[in-house]
């Protein structure tokens, strides 16, 4: 599936086999500030180097419901991050999914525990934050937990948005499934995934400092998907962002943290939903986005890196 409203159709092995291929795209500055008033034809939109065609929906369209899945790492060594994790419960339905859209709660270590369902109610969703606990010392099986919450994202309505918030390590520790696959299926399913993370073993927790820390760049978040497992051995977390379209976030204080989810909301909120309907073609693996601005060329650009027909 592209996104919100289109299943992708089996036709014949020349074309891509799908109808519409729906593009979420963020635009700011340099210096992260978000650039509206943008129409189609502002965008160059291009699939393996062959420009399209771009329409983007009304507003509409774009405040379609979201469906988000958080999730959480409750190793032991997480126990520091927790405390201030458990903060940012209330903000998930007024800032994230609004009044409209639907929220599920993950937890993972060793194990991965569903621990709220999707609801819209606001005290559910805070009470889950609340009863995450840490477990297993260092396991934490973050990849197995995006795929387990792309299954539950999977049984959403078509005309929801797909969104991921991960809160953790930028890491996996142990997981069974792999990036590479996992990366695949958020491409296939049309989810977003956008990650704040935390050195668990730094000397960071120790620190009593109210500063913010810096927040990682947000150049060149269209990357290849074929780059994917080379990015891995250095950032699980930025591999999903750069290939999903969302984003990569640190955070080390409460209120880091709680400035980070604030921002969030605001961008899911604020995106172009670009789409276009692909130009025959004989390439049935991935095929590459690439998303600019021609009058904001130093405009900083987040959109999905490429989507999968379905064979």
């Amino acid at each position: 599936m592209c996104a919100l409203t289109v299943a992708l159709v089996a036709q014949d092995s020349i074309r891509t086999n799908v109808h519409l291929v729906l593009v979420p795209t963020t635009v700011t500055s340099k210096r992260g500030d978000l650039i509206d008033g943008l129409a189609a034809g502002d965008f160059i939109v291009t699939d393996d180097g062959v420009r399209q065609k771009v329409r983007m929906d009304t507003s509409d369209t774009v405040q379609a419901p979201v469906s988000l899945v958080v999730l959480v790492q409750s190793s032991g060594i997480s126990t520091p991050a927790l405390a201030r994790i458990r903060q940012v419960g209330p903000m998930i339905q007024p800032l994230v999914i609004g009044q409209r859209g639907q929220a599920a709660v993950i937890a993972y270590d060793t194990d991965v525990r569903v621990y709220q369902e999707f609801t819209s109610d606001s005290t559910k969703i805070r009470e889950a934050f609340e009863n995450i606990v840490p477990r297993t010392i260092k396991q934490a099986k973050l990849i197995d937990a995006l795929i387990e919450g792309m299954k539950m994202l999977g049984t959403r309505p078509e005309n929801y948005r797909r969104i991921m918030i991960v809160l953790g390590e930028s890491r996996d520790r142990g997981s069974k499934q792999k990036l590479a696959e996992a990366v695949e299926t958020a491409q296939r399913a049309g989810v977003v995934i956008y990650s704040l993370t935390y050195s668990a073993e730094g000397q960071a927790w120790t620190s009593s400092s109210e500063d913010d820390p810096s927040m990682p760049g947000d150049a060149d978040y269209i990357g290849a998907i074929k780059e994917v497992s080379r990015l891995a051995t250095k950032n699980d977390a930025n591999a999903f962002a750069r290939a999903t379209g969302g984003r990569h976030l640190s955070f080390l204080t409460e209120k880091s943290l709680q400035a980070a989810m604030a921002r969030l909301g605001e961008e899911i909120h604020s995106q172009y939903l670009l789409s276009f309907v692909p130009t025959d073609t004989k390439n049935l693996g991935v095929h590459r986005i690439e998303v600019k601005i021609a009058k904001f060329p130093n405009a900083v650009v987040r959109a999905r890196a490429g989507y999968w027909p379905e064979r």
